[in-house]
């Protein structure tokens, strides 16, 4: 290597080096400049994370409580404390909890879902076709396709065959009681 050569490739790592100081220092103006935003929004970050983590150990903490609380209820229905811990922590699985180990199942309920199989239940005992009718109107009923042959069954044992006929061709064909309604439209067919 000559002189020039080696000259040339001292100044190139001089002005690399240069750069490296000069982007260094570009970068620690920007931090001095900035370093208070810097450490409120990685602050804010850390805050965010810390508190969702929080939060969400706390709800599964107490979704485990209720339902242990719930599973107790269920063995012994005259646990005050675990009434009391079950009503204060979820008052749905409360009300299902009271549903399920109380005698008097006809009590009103707040739980959507049992709500309205309560009254279905209480349809078909008491052969009550006009409440039938309001739960098969409720789109959010989940058994109405059962509601809708209940009420067929109720209507041919009422001897109106008719009605009973065109109730049926309201179960879809992709229903689960699809093959029942099947069986009871046969036997209307002899009606």
């Amino acid at each position: 290597m000559s002189l020039k050569e080696n000259v040339s490739a001292i100044k190139e790592e001089i002005s690399t080096q240069e750069q490296f100081f000069e982007s260094f220092f570009k970068l620690e103006k920007f931090y001095k400049k900035y370093k208070i935003a810097i450490f409120a929004i990685t602050g804010l970050i850390l805050a965010y994370f810390i508190s969702t983590a929080v939060l969400d150990y706390q709800h599964e903490q107490k979704t485990i409580a209720s339902n242990a609380a719930y599973d107790a209820v269920l063995v012994d229905s005259k646990d005050s404390i675990n009434l009391a811990i079950l009503k204060d922590s979820n008052q749905k699985l409360f009300d299902i909890a009271m549903y399920q180990t109380n005698s008097d199942k006809t009590k009103s309920i707040d739980v959507t879902f049992l709500k309205d199989i309560v009254i279905y239940n209480k349809a078909i005992q008491e052969n009550d076709i006009s409440s039938l009718n309001n739960l098969i109107i409720n789109p959010n009923f989940i058994l109405k396709d059962f509601a809708l042959f209940n009420k067929a069954l109720i209507l041919s044992n009422n001897k109106d065959y008719i009605s009973a006929k065109e109730t049926l061709k309201m179960i879809p064909m992709e229903s689960a009681v699809a093959s029942l309604s099947s069986m009871l439209e046969h036997y209307l067919l002899t009606k």
